[in-house]
């Protein structure tokens, strides 16, 4: 398949849903070959086949990004589906239980910082070692949330964990670009789609308000005045993924739809 991304070796985490499988599909409609990974084989085999239903390359494998040895697997199962493996999208993550610190549990707050932030480190380090460093080129982006700059109460481990893969993006652009691999990052806004739909119903229970008041007051800040659609912010990653940005690294790019960053 012809594309921006022709038998590029592409994986992608937490590629069973949402973001992550508009990613998977957005790159190989560019032509990329792609590896969709998390820890629900069921949503990551669906993944595949509306991909390959596109004429495109997908395989699925199970992994958790807070495992180490899972980790070093998928670089390794990655290499034996695909033989190359030219762009790392470290999508999975988890919002976490909100919490203001007084209540903060270490449970909450370390499932949510290994998820967000050591997970992709690992696997990371591991795409590095076992593929990009060799290979004298390579690509890794991390998605980072508005939410990690627009802080709010009782969503410090989220934020701080978001907050993360930005040091981490513009750490990581110094110590490997003289091998050939760039590092960026997303900083992603409100993105429609079942996972803000289930926060603005747990919202309205909690709260009492209108779901599509809660709705308006999360767009409000946007000159868009809307939520994201996930191929908008697809559409960065294959870019970003694309010899077209080859300038570009050690950058965190706001797909925000205009919203305000502190």
């Amino acid at each position: 398949m012809a594309g921006r991304l022709a038998s590029r070796g592409v994986l992608v985490t937490g590629g069973g849903t949402g973001i992550g499988r508009t990613l998977a599909v957005a790159h190989a409609r560019e032509g990329a070959h792609v590896v969709v990974a998390g820890r629900r084989i069921g949503p990551l085999e669906e993944t595949a086949a509306l991909v390959r239903a596109g004429g495109g390359i997908c395989h699925a494998v199970s992994a958790d990004v807070r495992e180490e040895a899972d980790c070093v697997h998928l670089v390794r199962q990655t290499l034996v589906h695909l033989g190359r493996l030219d762009v790392l999208v470290n999508n999975a993550g988890v919002p976490g239980t909100d919490m203001p610190v007084a209540d903060m549990t270490r449970r909450n707050w370390d499932d949510t910082i290994v998820t967000n932030l050591t997970g992709p480190m690992q696997l990371t380090r591991e795409a590095l070692r076992q593929a990009m460093i060799p290979a004298g080129t390579g690509n890794v982006q991390f998605c980072s949330s508005a939410a990690g700059m627009n802080v709010r109460p009782a969503k410090a481990h989220y934020a701080v964990a978001k907050l993360g893969l930005v040091a981490l993006t513009q750490t990581l652009a110094h110590e490997v670009g003289r091998h050939g691999v760039r590092v960026n990052c997303l900083v992603i806004g409100l993105v429609a789609g079942e996972l803000v739909e289930r926060w603005i119903a747990r919202m309205a229970a909690e709260t009492g308000r209108a779901p599509a008041a809660i709705r308006a007051s999360l767009v409000a800040s946007s000159p868009l005045g809307r939520a994201l659609e996930p191929e908008e912010v697809a559409g960065l990653s294959v870019f970003l993924a694309s010899d077209e940005s080859s300038a570009i690294t050690g950058q965190s790019i706001p797909v925000t739809g205009g919203a305000l960053m502190r």
